[in-house]
């Protein structure tokens, strides 16, 4: 059973000398907060907690469910790069209320819309040097990611915010399944379970059961090409809005994704052609030199 929502007074309670304390988002197992601390905004992230019940199961995910959030704020805390979102000042701290269990700590707050409401508001679409400086960003958190051996696993638009930093124009949020290589994993009975993923955005070898022995960054470069595409034609290259869970997977494993020249000609090939690169069914047919990649986008 996954814990009710606290209220902001609740939240108030628990997290002494933060102010202003109002929800700006909840999903899953997962509300966020805006608040402020020493005059200056932060988020306060909450994270409900299954309840043990004393059955293996239930037990075995809850276990599961603190152990995502404590692997997420571990991963912050060792980031450098710019273009991933920082921990603020709040350090991850367990709560109890009602008998329910609650994880909680806070991050910096990030002024700025994320990319799927920018996506769905149907503005003017961004022009070629915003889309390579959007995969730049993305190309660098993948590239601190990686060399800590982590996957992302998680890259979409609503995971993407846009500031009007040029330092930072865009950060990368959310590691809550980001999956560890040199780790224990987290998923209980992960073979009877879909792989942690938004299935929109899901690479395709993820489908796989057997994923977790093959996996590695290229798929985090799979899904940062499907952002790129879906900000910069302001449609998704495969998915369709109609679609359930089964035609979403099965579109991701056998459609081929559309041209993003098709949809963009303003853009030049050599990009276009790039994104499509990256979104290739098999691992082994995407560009992978990081660094190189970087290169391109600063071109």
């Amino acid at each position: 059973m996954i814990p009710p929502k606290l209220t902001c007074d609740q939240v108030a309670r628990l997290c002494p000398g933060f102010s202003d304390i109002r929800e700006i988002g909840a999903g899953g197992f997962k509300t966020v907060y805006a608040a402020t601390w020493g005059g200056q905004p932060e988020v306060i992230k909450v994270i409900s907690i299954p309840r043990a019940d004393g059955s293996t199961d239930t037990d075995q995910f809850c276990e599961e469910c603190l152990g995502r959030v404590e692997r997420e704020v571990a991963i912050l805390r060792r980031c450098t790069s710019p273009y991933l979102v920082r921990l603020a000042s709040m350090p991850l701290t367990p709560q109890e209320v009602n008998g329910n269990c609650y994880a909680i700590y806070s991050e910096e707050y990030l002024d700025g819309p994320d990319l799927w409401k920018l996506v769905r508001a149907k503005t003017a679409r961004p022009d070629e040097r915003e889309v390579k400086m959007l995969m730049k960003c993305l190309l660098h958190a993948i590239k601190e990611l990686w060399g800590m051996r982590y996957i992302h696993r998680d890259i979409k638009p609503a995971n993407v915010i846009k500031l009007s930093d040029e330092q930072r124009p865009f950060v990368l949020i959310d590691l809550g399944i980001a999956f560890g290589l040199l780790e224990t994993g987290l998923t209980y009975n992960a073979s009877f379970r879909d792989p942690p993923a938004t299935f929109r955005y899901l690479a395709p070898e993820m489908a796989n059961p057997a994923f977790r022995s093959n996996l590695d960054y290229r798929s985090d470069l799979y899904t940062a090409a499907l952002t790129c595409f879906e900000y910069a034609a302001g449609q998704h290259p495969i998915a369709r809005d109609s679609d359930d869970l089964v035609r979403t997977v099965t579109r991701a494993l056998h459609d081929a994704p559309k041209p993003l020249h098709q949809l963009r000609p303003d853009f030049s090939l050599v990009f276009c052609r790039l994104i499509d690169q990256l979104l290739k069914k098999k691992p082994a047919l995407r560009p992978a030199n990081l660094d190189s990649l970087i290169k391109q986008m600063e071109a």
